[in-house]
C-alpha cells in the first residue's frame, strides 16, 4: 500500500481523523508521482499577474489603473482542485506540509499576511488553509487582517467576485510596516487580494505584492 497523503486519499476518498492516530506508518506528504501532476507555470505568464500562457501584461492587467504585482507557482489544474479537496474541505489537515520547500524558498526574508478566513468559516473548517501552509514552512507572518462572513468564493460567478465589497478589515492597533507580502492559496480573479492590498495600502503600507501557491 502507498504511503503518500495524497495517493490514500486518492484510494480512500473519505478522510477520517482517527487515520492520523490509526496510521502505524508515518506517511510522506507528497510522492514523487503526486508531485509531477502539480503543473508549474513556465516563463510564458503575465508579468503583471502571472496569468499563463501570456507574453507581456494580460488584458485584465491592462485596463487595471496601478495594478498589485503578484507571484504565483503552480496552475489550478484537476490534480490542484483534488488536493485542495481533500485539504482544505474534507480538513486533512497533514497536507499543509506539501509546500514547505516551495514557500521558503519563495517567501523567505519577507513580512508576510496571510488571506484570513471569516470566524464561522474558521469554526466550521477548524483551521486557517494558508495559515497552516506558513506554520508547516516555520515562517512568521502579521496577523493583521479580519475577514468578514460572506458567501464561498467558489459560488460565486467572476463577475460577482469582481465587483463585491471589501470582505476585511484592519485588526485595531495594527502596525503597518512599509512592505508587505500577501499570500493567499488559490488565485482566480485576483479579487481577494486586490481588496486586501487596497486596504493596507490605504493604511500606510507603500509597498504591497501579492502570492499565491496556484493560479
Amino acid at each position: 500500500m502507498t504511503n503518500c497523503l495524497l495517493c490514500h486519499n486518492i484510494l480512500t476518498p473519505l478522510f477520517q481523523f482517527s487515520d492520523i492516530f490509526l496510521s502505524r506508518k508515518p506517511r510522506e506528504t507528497v510522492c514523487r508521482d503526486c508531485w509531477t501532476q502539480f503543473d508549474v507555470i513556465s516563463e510564458t505568464h503575465c508579468q503583471i499577474c502571472y496569468k499563463p500562457d501570456i507574453t507581456g501584461t494580460c488584458n485584465d492587467c491592462q485596463q487595471v489603473t496601478n495594478p498589485i504585482p503578484h507571484r504565483a507557482i503552480f496552475h489550478y489544474n484537476e490534480f490542484a482542485k483534488f488536493y485542495f479537496q481533500t485539504y482544505k474541505f474534507q480538513g486533512d489537515f497533514r497536507l499543509r506540509s506539501a509546500f514547505n520547500t516551495v514557500l521558503t524558498s519563495s517567501l523567505k526574508k519577507q513580512l508576510i499576511v496571510p488571506i484570513p478566513v471569516s470566524p464561522e468559516r474558521l469554526q466550521t473548517r477548524g483551521f486557517n488553509q494558508v495559515a497552516g501552509f506558513l506554520s508547516s514552512a516555520k515562517l512568521p507572518f502579521l496577523d493583521l487582517l479580519i475577514k468578514n462572513e460572506a458567501s464561498h468564493q467558489s459560488l460565486k460567478t467572476r463577475t460577482e467576485r469582481l465587483t463585491s465589497d471589501n470582505p476585511f478589515t484592519l485588526k485595531d492597533k495594527a502596525e503597518i510596516p512599509d512592505k508587505l507580502v500577501i499570500i493567499d492559496d488559490i488565485y482566480t480573479t485576483g479579487a481577494t487580494l486586490r481588496h486586501a492590498a487596497s486596504l493596507l495600502k490605504n493604511a500606510g503600507c507603500a509597498h504591497v505584492s501579492t502570492f499565491s501557491l496556484f493560479r
